[in-house]
């Protein structure tokens, strides 16, 4: 998890909360859609960095 993706989560988050709290349903939306971003991303990073890791195992198996 990159400093970013944690950034977009916790952001997503309170301006969430912030839409519940203050009836702005288009703040909650925002919210929750930044949050999610931010948990993508994460999911990005994860699956490149397993496919990287798959790929240096066949290089060091070839050799």
């Amino acid at each position: 998890m990159s400093l970013e993706n944690a950034k977009d989560k916790v952001v997503g988050k309170a301006t969430e909360l912030k839409g519940k709290a203050t009836g702005s349903k288009l703040d909650e939306i925002k919210g929750k859609a930044q949050n999610f971003l931010g948990k993508a991303k994460d999911s990005f990073d994860e699956a490149r960095r397993k496919s990287e890791e798959r790929r240096n195992e066949r290089e060091n198996e070839d050799k």
